[in-house]
């Protein structure tokens, strides 16, 4: 009998298995190909590597073109790369109105402003049996004297580091969808400083300075969150972690929203958070802190197993699975349903 997907990412055994071995022919030119951990690609062009990567948005609503772009250049900045342009894919459900998608491309126009980078192309079409907009964007940038980092390069030894808040992304997303939910517990100004965090999810500028900092390797964290970055950095590298849990930031909105709607942040879609794998985590906190950026050590990665400190207790850190968002949403959805 088949195996039928869960929702979320795609199980690791099914991406070995059935993706990662029909990639097409072999280029000496793509000298970063598929594998777990790696979500760019990176071709050589000849004086620098052209460095690509494409991501979906599917659990946002509000402001889900702006969003779709920062979450795809993140890539490239998390491997220290410089962004040039997108390619935009639009698929929209049958009913949109032509004032939809102008906000929604309006939304686009804005992100790509805010990082100097262009509309190179793509594609828009309304498809039928769809409930909701899909966006697919494809960023490209360039390296600097081809210059990379990459998720697979932890070494044991380096220090972990976390920029920003755990679960930034999530929060805002739940804020922007489920305001007169999150109305019932939390202060108009609280559901503010979560709808603003989307304004903060952009690790273009934490990737460029991991890079000039010397840093063996980096991974933005998407969905999974921050704990499901950090597997899949030691999946890429072939190395074991401890990880510090309760050292990594949280900020006190969004271990309110978790905890009332029972998710962990930590496993909450995480955009904005760069992981970082560096010989001298406290140096580098240094350097973001002087930047502007929060950062924090939170492990060690090692040549042995994968675990987690939490709370007095010691687990295996475990893959990224279903992320946290969609328990969220589902548990939201349920109180705008419930009758008053």
């Amino acid at each position: 009998m088949a195996r039928i997907l869960p929702a979320g990412k795609v199980p690791q055994s099914v991406l070995e298995e059935v993706v990662f071995e029909r990639a097409g022919a072999h280029r000496d030119e793509v000298v970063v190909a598929p594998a777990i951990g790696e979500d760019t690609a990176m071709v050589d062009i000849g004086d620098e590597l052209l460095i690509a990567s494409t991501d979906p948005i599917t659990g946002a609503t509000q402001r889900s073109g702006w969003l779709a772009v920062k979450v795809a250049l993140n890539d490239i900045g998390a491997a220290g790369g410089e962004p040039v342009c997108v390619m935009v894919t639009v698929l929209l459900p049958e009913g949109t109105s032509e004032e939809e998608l102008r906000q929604l491309m309006d939304d686009i126009h804005a992100a790509c402003l805010e990082e100097n980078v262009a509309v190179a192309g793509g594609h828009t079409e309304v498809t039928p049996g769809l409930q909701r907009p899909i966006l697919s964007v494809t960023a490209l940038g360039k390296t600097r004297e081809k210059k990379i980092v990459r998720s697979g390069g932890c070494r044991a030894g380096d220090d972990i580091v976390v920029t920003k808040w755990a679960g930034m992304e999530g929060t805002s997303i739940l804020a922007h969808d489920f305001r007169e939910e999150l109305s019932a517990f939390l202060s108009p100004e609280s559901i503010r400083e979560a709808e603003g965090l989307l304004s903060r999810i952009s690790v273009v500028k934490d990737g460029a300075i991991a890079r000039d900092e010397g840093a063996h390797a980096c991974h933005d964290a998407t969905e999974g969150g921050v704990l499901g970055a950090i597997y899949e950095m030691c999946e890429a590298s072939g190395t074991g972690a401890i990880v510090e849990a309760d050292r990594i930031p949280v900020l006190p909105v969004t271990r309110e929203i978790s905890s009332r709607v029972g998710i962990d942040p930590l496993r909450l879609v995480s955009s904005g958070c760069l992981i970082v794998s560096h010989p001298d985590g406290q140096r580098l906190c240094e350097v973001y802190r002087r930047s502007g950026l929060n950062a924090e050590v939170v492990g060690k990665m090692t040549g042995g197993s994968r675990v987690v400190n939490r709370g007095g207790r010691t687990t295996l850190l475990e893959r990224p699975t279903t992320d946290e968002l969609w328990k969220a949403r589902e548990v939201l959805t349920g109180l705008s349903h419930r009758p008053s």
